[in-house]
């Protein structure tokens, strides 16, 4: 019976976070003109680095908000706390304003949120790869890991971005295609384990998830799966005592490839 070893994609295996910046800011504009950039000129595949450096007060303040984010659409409401300089801490403060967002609109923004980066992929694939890198070291501590488990993907990015990716990264291999599971196969991680403990006919205990996400990993915990918070990924200092508050092992990058089957 496998040891299966489920990963998240972004803030686990890849720092993906420009990419999804890039994107947020080219295309906010059409659903509040606030949210476009002030000069009216918009960020670029080629040049969002020198972007970022010339706004990086709202790039830290967005990144800070990205540990409450789960879909693209969330994306949009981190550019509109930020830019209406709104105070959210807690997972359920970002709940809450976005419960009294239109979801019509956040609809369409995810909608748009992936067509934009399909069309960034197929219109200069090098460039758009760049902007999602591994994170170092994980390459090769997934392919030591291939070894004694079996690997699985459990994301909210959409599969044929993973998919290009895991590839340029080198390791698509190492992961079984049905075992990558993305959007559509749940709108939790919960609902992957789940999909993966059906899949793979093993119990609950011998799935392994790692998530840079707090919230995920706490959601996940009464199915009784052995989790970890990825301590190089997309969280700080609050989410790390929230972590030990509900026991949860922070793991850090140069532990993972040590990490043994439950």
């Amino acid at each position: 019976m496998p040891h299966v070893l489920a990963l998240d994609f972004d803030g686990v295996i890849s720092d993906s976070l420009l990419e999804a910046y890039l994107i947020t800011w080219r295309i906010a504009g059409r659903f509040d003109s606030r949210l476009a950039p002030a000069d009216g000129v918009l960020p670029t595949i080629e040049n969002i680095h020198s972007f970022r450096r010339e706004n990086l007060e709202h790039w830290n303040l967005f990144k800070a908000l990205v540990p409450f984010c789960n879909r693209g659409e969330d994306y949009l409401l981190a550019h509109r706390l930020v830019l209406e300089k709104r105070r959210i801490t807690t997972q359920e403060e970002f709940n809450a304003f976005a419960e009294n967002r239109p979801t019509d609109q956040l609809d369409r923004f995810h909608e748009e949120f992936y067509l934009e980066r399909y069309r960034l992929a197929d219109e200069d694939r090098e460039r758009w790869q760049s902007l999602s890198t591994a994170y170092p070291g994980v390459a090769e501590a997934l392919s030591v890991l291939s070894g004694k488990f079996t690997l699985a993907v459990a994301t909210s990015k959409d599969r044929e971005s993973v998919l290009r990716l895991l590839q340029n990264y080198g390791i698509a291999g190492i992961f079984e295609p049905e075992a990558v599971l993305d959007k559509s196969s749940g709108a939790s991680k919960r609902a992957h384990l789940t999909a993966l403990h059906e899949l793979y006919r093993c119990p609950y205990h011998q799935i392994t998830f790692i998530d840079d996400k707090v919230a995920h990993l706490i959601d996940c915990l009464p199915l009784g799966v052995r989790v970890y918070l990825s301590g190089w990924g997309y969280n700080g200092p609050a989410e790390h005592e929230q972590a030990r508050r509900k026991n949860i092992p922070i793991l850090e990058l140069e532990e993972l490839s040590s990490i043994k089957p439950a």
